[in-house]
């Protein structure tokens, strides 16, 4: 397995993070509109409806990652949100109903109109923004002809080892996934 470990301070970070953020978002009950309490058992991390009993989860939101090669370059794209020249991996979010598989081959289908095969795990990464997990895979190309969807990635391109534009930061998961296809060579 290939995860980046984050540090100690980094995992509570996320994860106060992540609970003020579902304290602040679930203070009354989705069901009956009833202010909510905090489980009995603190350790539970959930919140509980006095007037109805239903009980709410901190929610976490499933985004996959995947470094798709095509013999020995990798695909990066350029997203519109971007800073100027940043290019990354191909990332989106998991549909309702949506199995992490199905999810890498629908982003890549839309974000860069290709097919890919051999989907494999990575490694993943809590982020905290608002409560996400990033699942990191590798994949191979398969068929189709690279073209960028054109409203969320604006370029996309096959890139050597040698020859990669400006990256994402160190410590992030894409960095991770790109680091260790440039570590393993061919």
């Amino acid at each position: 397995m290939n995860n980046k470990t984050p540090t100690i301070d980094e995992r509570q970070s996320a994860r106060t993070a992540e609970l003020d953020e579902w304290r602040r978002t679930n203070r009354f009950c989705g069901c009956c509109g009833t202010e909510m309490k905090l489980h009995e058992n603190i350790a539970e991390h959930a919140f509980v409806c006095p007037a109805c009993g239903y009980t709410a989860y901190p929610r976490i939101s499933p985004a996959v990652i995947v470094l798709v090669t095509k013999g020995d370059k990798v695909l990066l794209q350029r997203n519109s949100h971007y800073k100027h020249g940043l290019w990354s991996l191909v990332a989106g979010y998991v549909d309702a109903g949506e199995n992490l598989e199905d999810a890498v081959r629908r982003e890549i289908r839309e974000e860069a109109s290709i097919e890919v095969k051999d989907i494999r795990y990575f490694g993943s990464q809590t982020w905290p923004y608002p409560s996400n997990i990033m699942i990191g895979f590798r994949a191979e190309y398969a068929t189709g002809e690279l073209k960028p969807d054109g409203d969320e990635v604006i370029e996309s391109g096959w890139f050597d080892r040698e020859h990669l534009p400006q990256i994402p930061r160190s410590g992030s998961i894409a960095r991770t996934m790109l680091d260790a296809w440039v570590a393993a060579g061919n």
